[in-house]
């Protein structure tokens, strides 16, 4: 079963002045922890609320179509989240990295 790690990137559309506000809220200083791969998934923005990203590590079936099924699953991740909280957005953009694909070199 493959893992992807995999970010979806979009923008805020408009959010009104109470979603701003409760955006900006939700700021944390701790630049790191939004560097994270989760499997819930990790949001976040800057305080200039233009664009974002949702960072979320999946596991899917081994097959032809794990990627698309890994950009799917995440993409929907990110809707729900969005959604969920109220925040308007558009223009979502995924792109992934199997971390099976991943080679280390050994010195």
């Amino acid at each position: 079963m493959p893992t992807y790690r995999v970010l979806v990137r979009g923008k805020f559309d408009r959010p009104a002045q109470d979603i701003r506000e409760k955006l900006l809220d939700g700021l944390t200083s701790d630049d790191v922890a939004g560097q994270l791969f989760s499997a819930e998934g990790t949001l976040t923005y800057s305080h200039h609320l233009g664009g974002f990203s949702f960072r979320v590590q999946v596991d899917v079936a081994s097959g032809d179509d794990a990627t698309r099924r890994a950009h799917d699953q995440a993409e929907l991740m990110a809707m729900e989240l969005l959604e969920g909280e109220g925040y308007p957005y558009r223009d979502l953009v995924v792109s992934s990295t199997c971390l099976d694909d991943v080679r280390i070199k050994r010195r």
